[in-house]
């Protein structure tokens, strides 16, 4: 039987990531939004639409996801969808301007947990993070393309 290390690089990594959701979470609870909802709004443009297709590639959601999730936010009034100029099959989503302005609060409020999660990582430290954070995501893209053993 095996045992999970305490100090493992995995675990570590698990548990700050845990610890942002659950700070996400908490932001976005007063503005009765998931974070999967959010992934998709701060994909889209008041002017500019994109096809559902286009949302699902950019959040790498499945087909079934992205109308689940566009639905809810459509209820919220925060999107709306449009008939496809180039291609009657699909409508094009866009940002109405509750959505735009919830966007922008979303960003502003992401932008300074961010801060304060970061507050006493000094430059280098940050750098060496991101660099190692990096070289694991790739190594993960790696085996996930050829698991071996």
């Amino acid at each position: 039987m095996t045992t999970c290390q305490h100090n493992s690089l995995g675990r570590q990594i698990y548990l700050a990531s845990q610890a942002i959701r659950n700070n996400i979470d908490r932001l976005l609870k007063p503005f009765d939004l998931t974070r999967e909802q959010l992934h998709l709004l701060k994909g889209l443009d008041r002017q500019k639409g994109r096809t559902q297709s286009e949302i699902g590639s950019l959040t790498g959601k499945s087909p079934a996801n992205t109308t689940r999730i566009l639905d809810r936010l459509e209820k919220k009034n925060l999107i709306i969808r449009r008939e496809n100029p180039q291609d009657r099959r699909s409508q094009l989503v866009f940002l109405t301007d509750k959505g735009a302005d919830l966007s922008r609060e979303m960003a502003r409020l992401l932008e300074a947990l961010s801060a304060r999660i970061e507050e006493s990582i000094d430059k280098q430290d940050r750098a060496v993070v991101l660099r190692v954070l990096g070289r694991i995501e790739a190594n993960s893209l790696k085996i996930a393309k050829d698991p071996g053993e």
